[in-house]
């Protein structure tokens, strides 16, 4: 990470009352779309023209600031933005969290005055259907709807901010509409709170599967060891190896990787399961080697890469040099990755001087198809071309709650169920599921947890 990047992000971290904004913001505002290069020159117009009707809004932080968000919105590219995790060191925010699953909206995280709230479906907030208000965020950041999805309950959370998007008319408190176990809806208030996060999460916001993991009495084996970047592990019943790489960065990557390697080459696991599902990026270029090579490391099986909306940027990078190295050897399971082959990335963080907020533009191409071979491409890019027809998911898996709230991973289920069907002398059953003694009683849970 450069160093004006690191600067930046101890900036986000520091907890701030949203401060009114002034004429210096506008003046950034207008620097920003001069720098980010994303824009389709229609947009460009519509974001400057945006960017003169600002100062009608001076005197309303948050209605400046989701206005900032729409002129960077407008770009309709998942690297420019206005950074959403920010929002929480400006803002209260309800102290009860919400989580979007494939099958809806539920409570995930809550104190103890609201505990019973947990695990309920979300009906409606502040009056109004989840999902209108999940339609209506797209206004504040552009690009796929899988990435949106990861910001989107940071939106659903803060009051100020729905009010000025004009869903709510007070910004201390929340209202949610739950369903109950037999159907019945209840409506409950929640006081916001300004509660900052702290370092990365700042900066990057926390997955909100870590965030919801405090559900559950048995962690399914991608939620364990949560503050872990970089995992390695031989699961009972893989008949494989499993790496888990949260980001593409950071102190010690590189030794980590070497060390797979070197685990994996001596080993010789039939199958190899990499895990980008909570990697928002970071450089590409530390983990190129790594995934190029992992496709002559699975002896007689499949390299499987499990990915999700949150699959962003440099780790899209190192999916599409593995599968370019592995073909069809090379199965993608789970849900959408969170932007399309063919965006811009790079460029640099640009703060709002007096409101506070950072924005970050995109200045290089990337293109995933062809190689990238224009001269406005990211360097790296150019060097070491990509050229896929689709990262999407081969086999799709997507996470409802309900499989969440057991325990269950429904893309390593998945993925036994492939192995089991290319390998048929390892029974199915094997694959799934494990037993374990508890309290002088047996039960079972699914083999691809920690124990």
């Amino acid at each position: 990470m450069r160093v004006l990047k690191q600067i930046l992000l101890a900036f986000a971290s520091i907890a701030l009352i949203a401060a009114a904004p002034t004429k210096a913001d506008v003046a950034a505002l207008r620097d920003y779309v001069a720098r980010n290069r994303a824009y389709t020159p229609v947009a460009r117009a519509e974001a400057l023209g945006a960017v003169e009707r600002l100062p009608a809004l001076l005197g309303d932080p948050a209605r400046f600031e989701l206005e900032a968000a729409h002129i960077a919105a407008l770009a309709d590219n998942g690297h420019s933005a206005l950074l959403p995790p920010q929002w929480a060191a400006r803002y209260p925010r309800s102290p009860v969290h919400l989580g979007l699953f494939a099958d809806g909206l539920y409570v995930v995280a809550a104190p103890a005055e609201h505990a019973q709230l947990l695990r309920r479906r979300v009906v409606a907030i502040n009056g109004q259907p989840w999902q209108t208000v999940r339609r209506a965020y797209a206004r504040y950041q552009g690009g796929e709807q899988a990435f949106r999805d990861q910001f989107v309950t940071l939106f659903m959370e803060t009051p100020a901010l729905l009010v000025a998007a004009g869903f709510g008319t007070g910004p201390d408190q929340l209202r949610l509409t739950v369903e109950g176990r037999r159907g019945r809806r209840e409506t409950v208030s929640i006081p916001a709170r300004l509660e900052p996060p702290r370092g990365e999460a700042a900066f990057l916001g926390r997955p909100m599967l870590l965030d919801a993991a405090g559900l559950l009495a048995v962690r399914p084996l991608y939620l364990d060891e949560p503050d872990r970047p970089f995992r390695l592990a031989f699961p009972a019943g893989l008949d494989g190896a499993y790496v888990q790489l949260k980001t593409t960065r950071g102190l010690g990557i590189d030794a980590f990787l070497a060390a797979t390697l070197a685990t994996l080459r001596s080993r010789q696991p039939r199958n190899v399961v990499v895990d980008l599902r909570f990697n928002l990026g970071g450089d590409l270029n530390l983990t190129r080697d790594f995934m190029q090579a992992l496709p002559g490391l699975a002896h007689g099986g499949r390299v499987y890469a499990i990915t999700s909306g949150r699959t962003f940027s440099a780790a899209i990078a190192s999916l599409g040099y593995l599968r370019q190295a592995g073909g069809e050897r090379v199965v993608i399971v789970g849900e959408p990755i969170g932007d399309r082959l063919e965006f811009w990335a790079e460029g640099e963080f640009l703060p709002l001087p007096d409101l506070g907020a950072l924005m970050l533009y995109a200045d290089q191409r990337h293109n995933y198809m062809t190689g990238c071979p224009e001269a406005d491409c990211h360097g790296s890019i150019r060097s070491h071309p990509i050229r896929v027809a689709s990262l999407q998911p081969d086999l799709p898996a997507p996470l409802r709650f309900a499989d969440f709230a057991a325990g269950r991973d429904p893309a390593m289920d998945a993925i036994a169920r492939d192995i089991a069907q290319n390998r048929p002398r390892l029974p199915y059953a094997e694959l799934i599921l494990a037993s374990e003694v508890v309290g002088g009683g047996r039960r079972t849970r699914p083999a691809f947890t920690s124990r």
